[in-house]
């Protein structure tokens, strides 16, 4: 016999399983919705770089190619130690225009202009940062190296000791029938800013895709739910 008092039980609560199945089947991020988080997205991601980013990066990284060989200068009196302080010097510089560098991109991310943000949120975990440089790359260098220029200073002058030093060593061992030495006349500062924008946009992208692939509960109000949905 059949249990007519359950039936409209049972019909009811197929339409409401139906109808959560549709909600969220058809729930989609609006455009505003997605150039928000995309936006904010790429702020948290400046906030999360390490402001330690640059302490382990070794002299050899520092060095421009053409002076890669000063590490192997021991028989110079005092010359690595003067290495030892200009790596110090450089990291130190690095450290103070790294903790500026999220006003930097704060400022230039609400300056980028989304044509087809809901298609942005699909096009890979460092879509922004990605559209970040692209948009506002050579701004946000400009900046960078107006500030690189000031906090590289103390570090310039150490170079220029490195370098009498390595001059003078070079004449001596000529004079002595050695093979001349490699002659070293560049200024290091244009391998420095490289290092410094290549090292953080490249950790600014990857802090971007933590937070876009690191899961987020569902209802915590969080814009980084968005890149868990369909846009």
């Amino acid at each position: 016999m059949t249990n007519k008092p359950l039936l409209p039980l049972i019909c009811i609560i197929i339409v409401l399983l139906m109808g959560c199945t549709s909600t969220s089947t058809n729930e989609r991020v609006s455009a505003v919705e997605a150039e928000n988080a995309l936006r904010e997205v790429t702020k948290l991601a400046s906030q999360a770089v390490d402001a330690n980013l640059f302490s382990e990066m070794g002299l050899q990284d520092l060095l421009p190619q053409e002076a890669a060989h000063f590490t192997d200068m021991g028989g110079i009196p005092l010359f690595l130690d003067h290495l030892d302080r200009w790596q110090t010097q450089v990291q130190q510089a690095f450290r103070s225009v790294l903790v500026q560098a999220t006003i930097l991109v704060t400022d230039n991310s609400n300056e980028v202009v989304w044509e087809n943000p809901e298609a942005a949120l699909l096009q890979g975990n460092q879509s922004a940062t990605k559209e970040l440089t692209k948009q506002r790359g050579d701004v946000i260098r400009e900046e960078v190296l107006e500030r690189l220029n000031d906090a590289l200073i103390a570090s310039e002058e150490t170079w220029n000791v490195i370098l009498d030093r390595y001059g003078i060593w070079q004449k001596g061992t000529s004079l002595w029938g050695e093979e001349m030495l490699v002659e070293v006349k560049d200024d290091p500062f244009d391998h420095l800013s490289t290092q410094f924008l290549e090292t953080y946009f490249e950790e600014l992208g990857r802090q971007e895709e933590i937070l876009r692939t690191t899961p987020v509960p569902r209802g915590s109000g969080s814009f980084l739910e968005l890149f868990w949905q369909d846009a």
